[in-house]
């Protein structure tokens, strides 16, 4: 009995975690994008800023996306060793405008741009 509520209080820990914006290492990516001899502080802050502001949205409207999208774009926005809230958000969508990780039947509106 206690093994069986221990696997169903990780299955809604999964859920739970899978239903959050992801934490990427965005800092990182700032950084690896400014060539060794840049003189690129404010360019750097600038893709700071950008990241910051992808997450935000992200996390305004992650529930509004379909769990096959933020799964799909949650890889594809990690891929190479460069991860960025950016690319998630834009990936999404995009998901978005075209239908293309929809759950259900087509949507014959297109849901509100978030930027």
């Amino acid at each position: 009995m206690l093994l069986v509520h221990s696997a169903l209080l990780l299955a809604v820990h999964l859920v739970l975690a899978a239903e959050e914006v992801p934490r990427l290492d965005y800092e990182a990516t700032c950084r690896a994008q400014l060539s060794p001899d840049a003189q690129g502080k404010g360019l750097e802050q600038e893709c700071l800023n950008s990241q910051r502001r992808a997450r935000s949205q992200l996390e305004q409207h992650w529930a509004q996306f379909p769990a096959v999208a933020k799964s799909r774009c949650t890889q594809v926005s990690t891929l190479g060793g460069t991860p960025s809230y950016v690319e998630l958000l834009t990936c999404l969508e995009n998901a978005s405008d075209t239908n293309l990780d929809a759950e259900g039947a087509p949507v014959t509106t297109q849901p509100p741009r978030f930027r």
